[in-house]
């Protein structure tokens, strides 16, 4: 593994932004319209995995067809970007500082998300966050925990070798995520709804508090 990163791939939501009950509200919408009845504690175990994947298999375990899944996922995004529209995300307040501090450091940073890319690219904008890349969900064919994410933002920011890779998440998925890519570092972060006991459960390099402690798990503690 090399002493810095080449690339640092963030999860948004529980990460980079407080989520507290904004996803799994936006699940409520969709499936109080549906009348599918709604299981908080499930939902959290699969908070980061593809909204398509979701919903298709809470309408498998409903004995419904799988082809309304896609169309779940859309309205799942309009109803998690209408409350975004009137609530806007709140960035953990070290986020900016860690981004310009990555910026100067020459390491470039990328977005991957259970989100669709509509959705990942509304909450960048409006969070105006200097990324190199952005990858939805919604574009690679599996989500998390398969390496799809990992292996697309790769590609878009030209970087060969996973191990020159830095995967930092909020959730037990972002951690497998790390380990089916093979990134070289793997670190939990035990701002969203794990906590850090949680979160050293799962494969990881590091499991930290907060993003705060971040620049000193990847070497670059020190820089101006």
């Amino acid at each position: 593994m090399s002493m810095r990163p080449e690339l640092v791939l963030f999860d948004i939501a529980g990460t980079l932004i407080h989520d507290s009950s904004r996803t799994v509200d936006a699940y409520r919408v969709v499936l109080d319209a549906e009348g599918i009845p709604m299981n908080p504690d499930w939902i959290r175990e699969r908070i980061g995995c593809s909204k398509a994947a979701v919903f298709t298999e809470l309408l498998g375990m409903h004995g419904r067809s799988p082809d309304a899944a896609q169309g779940l996922a859309r309205r799942f995004a309009q109803a998690l970007e209408a409350s975004m529209a009137v609530d806007p995300p709140e960035p953990f307040p070290e986020v900016d500082d860690l981004l310009a501090l990555l910026c100067r450091a020459d390491i470039p940073v990328a977005l991957i998300t259970g989100f669709d890319a509509g959705t990942a690219e509304f909450i960048r904008g409006i969070c105006q966050w200097p990324v190199h890349a952005v990858v939805g969900s919604d574009e690679v064919a599996h989500g998390r925990p398969a390496p799809d994410l990992v292996l697309e933002a790769m590609r878009r920011c030209d970087i060969a070798a996973v191990s020159h890779v830095a995967v930092v998440g909020d959730t037990p998925r972002d951690l497998q995520l790390g380990v089916a890519a093979g990134c070289g570092w793997n670190i939990g972060v035990a701002s969203g709804s794990y906590s850090m006991k949680e979160l050293r459960l799962h494969a990881h390099t590091h499991v930290l508090g907060s993003l705060e402690e971040l620049p000193e798990a990847i070497g670059l503690r020190g820089v101006d």
